[in-house]
């Protein structure tokens, strides 16, 4: 096939998926990338971040990155890499912990109930053992039952900063404090949270307690891939020691520096993912996300009032980010998600007692505005 019958074909195949800029996908935690992006890749297409010996520059770049992330987590001496995502960030992170424990006995992980399944396959994948906690009724790790739960076999803490659900944190400082006085390690999940906590406060919203510098955080994790506007998929994990790195390192002789030490999960690593997102972090730096936060929870907090005043529909709990649940009084979140999707394209995301909203950069207020009308028009009725 020449190259114009493929891209035809392939033009007719994608149409099929839906488009973040269409308004329609309502419940997705990632969205359309930065304009920058598409220059950036006809750029860097061809670089592979994982043999540094033929990308100095791409060295360069991942660890200019990693020193504004770690300045947004109040940490710019973090050591990290960019990584595929959350799973692989907290892959690494228990790994780490696993290979930096005392004893051979410590081998549970506590969590919230309302942690990303990541950390699920984490514990598999390493052979550790996961240990529930439940949510208090903010949606917070129960810190009472937690600290009850700690024993000599347990190795680490991981904090929830903006659960998958509803956008729920941890009581950050105290739960580094706890692992801190037991000599644990905490990781703190905030896939989700990583690009909207640090910026709350100026954008003038209620702000979280959070940072590196927090006595007994380990590590923390944040996907640039979502409020962060990178392309998907692109992670991150930063490190308060190195030396958790660096527990991490495989020593790989064959490559083109020559000796060279690796510390991902991959070994392949897309250069152009470490190129994107320090160019979207160059591009809009600190102001720039202070305002695309602003912009979010301004419109998050505006649909939460107006699914509150819909005869049929309740909002779940009062938003901390950018996330709202909703249900219907009558169809449950099963048939109302499959109606919507049916019926009018909108694409929400389903969960046992309702469906959630995320109000990512491509969600502007006429979509909203629309999908209320539409709401309205099918659903309020008596």
């Amino acid at each position: 096939m020449n190259d114009q019958n493929v891209l035809e074909e392939l033009d007719q195949i994608l149409a099929k998926s839906a488009r973040f800029r269409e308004g329609r996908v309502l419940g997705s935690m990632c969205s359309e990338p930065d304009p920058i992006v598409l220059e950036v890749f006809r750029r860097s297409y061809d670089l592979n971040a994982g043999d540094p010996g033929l990308s100095q520059g791409l060295v360069e770049l991942e660890n200019d990155a990693i020193r504004m992330m770690g300045e947004f987590w109040r940490w710019p001496q973090a050591s990290g890499k960019i990584v595929s995502g959350g799973t692989e960030a907290n892959i690494l992170a228990l790994w780490s912990f696993r290979e930096g424990r005392r004893s051979p006995q410590q081998t549970q992980v506590l969590v919230s109930k309302s942690r990303h399944f990541s950390i699920d396959k984490a514990t598999k994948l390493l052979g550790l053992d996961l240990v529930l906690i439940d949510c208090n009724e903010n949606g917070q790790v129960d810190l009472d039952q937690l600290q009850n739960s700690i024993s000599k076999r347990t190795l680490a803490v991981v904090a929830v900063a903006g659960s998958t659900s509803l956008g729920l944190v941890d009581e950050l400082r105290a739960l580094g404090r706890i692992a801190f006085e037991h000599g644990l390690f905490c990781h703190v999940d905030a896939s989700f949270g990583g690009f909207v906590i640090p910026f709350l406060e100026e954008a003038g919203f209620a702000a979280v307690d959070f940072g590196l510098d927090l006595e007994g955080i380990s590590s923390v994790c944040l996907d640039p891939h979502k409020m962060g506007r990178a392309p998907i998929p692109a992670g991150c994990l930063l490190w308060k020691d190195a030396q958790d790195l660096e527990r991490l390192e495989f020593s790989v002789p064959y490559l083109s520096g020559g000796q060279t030490r690796l510390s991902t999960l991959l070994g392949t690593r897309p250069g152009f993912t470490v190129a994107a997102v320090w160019a979207v972090l160059k591009k809009l730096g600190k102001s720039g996300y202070v305002e695309l936060v602003r912009r979010s929870l301004s419109l998050t907090h505006w649909f939460s009032e107006q699914v509150s005043k819909r005869r049929h529909l309740r909002l779940v709990r009062q938003p901390v980010l950018n996330v709202v649940g909703l249900a219907h009084r009558k169809l449950n979140p099963q048939e109302l998600a499959y109606f919507l999707r049916r019926e009018g394209g909108w694409a929400l995301s389903v969960w046992p007692e309702f469906l959630r909203v995320v109000l990512m950069p491509h969600v502007d207020r006429t979509h909203l505005e629309d999908f209320l009308a539409f709401v309205e028009r099918h659903l309020e009725k008596e």
